[in-house]
């Protein structure tokens, strides 16, 4: 008798457990993007150096569960190779497994996507063909350990293009995809590219082409691209990303190319465009909007044409709080000019 009574006891225990499991446990649970505004901040999976900005400023060093709550897409920076093994992994920086998963958990129950990112500007990532069973389950790993909600292709530079990383990767997502797809759950699917790359014949064509259908977003980068921009008929002007006289222009035009696939760039649907600009001047080298006025007369513009897009993406929630080189506080101040883009 006593035997049964201690072993209906563990059986109650260990339902107890997984239901507690399931209920606090936020990060077992995939918050999609489906059909909502998002403003997307990067999170650093490292700590400032100091001095680490591009006018000297310094970065913040903080936990992911303290990103601003606005925020709600947030991806991790980065999964990438170590140095040993071909197939990209992620290990937190200072925190163990479980620690970091609850980060993960406390954002998720708060109704906020948390994805991987994958690459990076220094990242060497260089997969081979029969790659791909291999990198899925990497992915599935890292989902399962720490409760990401998705994946952000974030290559750049010679990583877009080393060894068939064009064809491995998206074929590794779509197994994920479909992995999760079973369970009920929705696996998210995102890249941040370069806008120049955003042409036929450039570099993310292929990533693109091949995730039609299975990604939720496209966050070009609109920044650290120089003079590259646009030519515009309509006001026969060469329209660049350096140019803050025409700032608006440049906003406005290349978004509209992209939702078109006119003026020599290719489509990207409009409720699929997510627009990326630096969270200040330290956050990259060229790109920042001085006027915010610019950006919400685009999105306006956008909007009256009958294209409102999904969103803006920042590099990044820890630059967003960091400090310039004098000192001063960067205090929130993308989430502060454009938090009203979720209304």
């Amino acid at each position: 008798m006593k035997k049964k009574i201690f072993e209906n006891l563990r059986v109650s225990k260990k339902a107890y457990a997984a239901e507690i499991t399931d209920t606090v446990d936020a990060a077992a649970e995939m918050v999609n993007v489906d059909g909502k505004k998002v403003l997307v901040g990067y999170w650093h999976n490292w700590a400032s150096s100091g001095r680490d900005g591009y006018k000297q400023g310094t970065s913040a060093t903080l936990k992911l569960s303290d990103v601003n709550e606005i925020y709600n897409v947030v991806p991790v920076s980065f999964m990438k190779s170590d140095g040993v093994n071909r197939i990209p992994t992620f290990k937190p920086y200072n925190q163990t497994d479980e620690e970091f998963r609850k980060e993960v958990a406390t954002l998720n129950a708060q109704n906020r996507t948390v994805l991987l990112a994958l690459g990076g500007a220094d990242a060497h990532i260089e997969l081979v063909a029969g790659d791909e069973q291999a990198f899925a389950d990497e992915i599935i790993r890292q989902v399962e350990t720490y409760g990401f909600d998705g994946l952000d292709i974030d290559l750049e530079q010679l990583a877009i293009t080393a060894g068939a990383n064009q064809t491995v990767i998206p074929t590794a997502l779509k197994i994920v995809k479909s992995h999760y797809k079973a369970e009920g759950k929705t696996f998210v699917i995102t890249m941040a590219p370069e806008f120049p790359y955003l042409k036929p014949g450039q570099a993310y064509e292929q990533y693109i082409q091949s995730l039609t259908g299975y990604y939720d977003y496209i966050a070009p980068q609109y920044y650290n691209q120089g003079g590259d921009g646009v030519w515009v008929d309509e006001i026969s002007t060469w329209v660049p990303q350096s140019n803050d006289e025409l700032k608006y222009e440049f906003l406005y035009y290349l978004s509209d190319s992209l939702i078109h696939g006119t003026r020599t760039y290719f489509q990207i649907p409009n409720d699929k465009l997510v627009v990326g600009l630096p969270a200040n001047v330290d956050a990259a080298g060229s790109g920042y909007v001085i006027e915010s006025a610019d950006v919400y007369r685009a999105l306006k513009q956008l909007k009256e044409d009958g294209n409102p897009i999904k969103g803006l993406m920042t590099w990044s929630a820890n630059w967003d709080v960091g400090k310039d080189v004098n000192g001063n506080l960067y205090n929130n101040e993308f989430v502060n000019k454009y938090k009203d883009i979720l209304n």
